[in-house]
């Protein structure tokens, strides 16, 4: 029984390590299925495979795999509404959330392999724009949304290029700014 049920968790780690969309959390099932096959080799009376299985597919495998990711830069999309900083709903963050910009943006990173991290923040934009912590800031306004980037961003740059080749349903303006300038 106990058999059965390490195989059935195998196969459902093995489906969330392909269906994953961010590499990390691939890495972390696949670690686990390591994990699981090496008690499935002490649950079939071979210990040292079990021991080499932990110590190499749980733990050296992941390690490395994580050290190559960390390699791999996580952008930061800072989503500014100065007018709803106050009191943001949740109606208004689905909305965002949901809307044509943000999700192109979500789809050229994921492309590209790399993880978006899309947070709401409560400051205003200069003090957003102010933020190192920020790749993108990302403001909604009359005319539709408007992304802040500044002028040493290649990634960026290569964004704002898809859109003006491609075209897009949104109404997405690109700023450019000098870091330096802001401050």
């Amino acid at each position: 029984m106990i058999e059965v049920g390490t195989l059935l968790l195998m196969g459902l780690f093995a489906v969330l390590v392909i269906q994953s969309n961010l590499l990390r959390l691939s890495v972390i099932y696949l670690a686990i299925f390591s994990l699981l096959s090496s008690f499935l080799y002490v649950i079939y009376a071979a210990p040292e495979l079990a021991i080499a299985e932990a110590v190499i597919g749980s733990g050296l495998v992941t390690l490395l795999y994580l050290a190559a990711l960390k390699r791999n830069r996580v952008y930061t999309v800072a989503v500014v509404s100065d007018e709803r900083r106050d009191h943001l709903t949740d109606h208004y963050l689905n909305h965002v959330e949901r809307s044509k910009a943000l999700t192109e943006i979500r789809e050229f990173f994921v492309r590209r392999e790399y993880e978006v991290q899309t947070v709401f923040v409560s400051e205003t934009l200069d003090e957003a724009l102010r933020d190192p912590a920020y790749d993108l800031v990302v403001a909604e306004d009359e005319e539709g949304f408007a992304t802040y980037t500044d002028d040493e961003s290649y990634v960026i740059l290569e964004l704002e290029l898809m859109f003006q080749m491609h075209g897009t349903d949104s109404a997405l303006r690109f700023i450019r700014y000098s870091p330096e300038a802001v401050l």
